[in-house]
């Protein structure tokens, strides 16, 4: 339709254009600023080996989204004298736009992370869980030849942790993770298990320790081609939870159930679920430390009571037969 626009029409097409552009390259350009998502004190507390590859990264981000903004302020300026470039002007704009979403988003996010350090106790519990973090990782992957990723622990709601992976791609195209962002609960702040069940997902992706488990799992389980097909696809938490068992024994157990310990979840099976199923999942934590420390031990009352709680009748029916052999292999 623009091509065959009046000059009156073109005109106005290409100041429009140009008012959306500025107004979103504006927006971007305060992107320059780390403290436009995140206060100065908070990227102070972040040590300099994560704060200064991080804001590197950042900036790269956002100058290359500037970039992009005064490419399509290019194009504008080549459809105000013909007419027939407006449509290329246009698609410009609008690919500008959706960018300035997408590192908006990613900005967000890592600003949201460092602006999590809200109070000098915070500040310092969170650096000091930085640090715990690299080194639980470093023997591992000393031994594995693998580059040691920096880590940026943040405080955030809810009941359980996660990871974004040092590594992985981000909202915005062609921006990598360049630290791994682990987030931590409330109420593990300060009996942290959750993290190294993080940190060992960092692990089992960098060592590709996750494709061996799996089939071992699915060795253990060969007589049993129904239990092999239900544990192998939770082969990455399991791999989690071994790394976190093997650094903090019997507490990333107790601190797991305290998790999964929900009567309205810990028998639930949901389809595609990563995780294994919390009755389980708290039995085989069981089971790792009876075969490290002995059978006499707060595991076995964990598991009893976990029985007494939650007996296997209140399983589905269908499956109820494979949470009973699961327990016994």
């Amino acid at each position: 339709m623009t091509r065959n626009a009046a000059p009156t029409d073109a005109a106005l097409l290409a100041a429009d254009l140009q008012r959306q552009l500025a107004h979103w390259l504006a927006a971007a350009r305060t992107f320059r600023d780390a403290e436009e998502f995140a206060s100065a004190e908070a990227w102070r507390s972040v040590e300099r080996d994560i704060g200064a590859p991080l804001r590197s990264h950042l900036n790269s981000v956002v100058e290359e989204l500037i970039g992009l903004g005064e490419t399509a302020g290019r194009a504008i300026a080549k459809g105000r004298s013909d007419p027939a470039m407006l449509p290329a002007a246009a698609a410009a704009v609008m690919r500008f736009r959706r960018r300035y979403v997408q590192v908006d988003t990613t900005l967000d996010f890592l600003g949201d992370a460092v602006n999590s350090r809200t109070s000098v106790v915070l500040r310092t519990a969170l650096s000091m869980l930085d640090r715990i973090a690299v080194l639980s990782m470093a023997p591992v992957l000393a031994r594995a030849g693998k580059p040691l990723p920096r880590v940026l622990v943040y405080q955030d709601k809810g009941t359980g942790a996660s990871i974004l992976r040092a590594g992985v791609r981000l909202w915005a195209p062609g921006s990598v993770m360049p630290v791994a962002a682990i987030k931590i609960v409330r109420h593990n702040l300060y009996r942290p298990t959750s993290l190294f069940h993080e940190v060992g997902h960092q692990v089992a992706h960098l060592t590709d320790w996750t494709p061996a488990l799996r089939d071992a799992l699915a060795h253990a389980l060969a007589d049993d081609r129904e239990l092999a097909a239900m544990w192998t696809p939770w082969a990455s938490e399991i791999a989690a939870d071994v790394f976190a068992f093997l650094h903090t024994g019997y507490a990333s157990v107790a601190a797991l159930y305290d998790v999964v310990g929900d009567a309205a979840t810990i028998m639930r099976w949901p389809i595609g679920d990563p995780h294994p199923v919390g009755w389980l999942r708290t039995a085989l934590g069981c089971a790792m430390a009876v075969q490290c420390f002995g059978a006499d031990g707060p595991w076995t009352s964990l598991l009893r009571a976990m029985d007494v709680h939650f007996p296997l009748n209140l399983a589905d029916e269908a499956a109820r037969p494979l949470y009973r052999r699961s327990a016994t292999a």
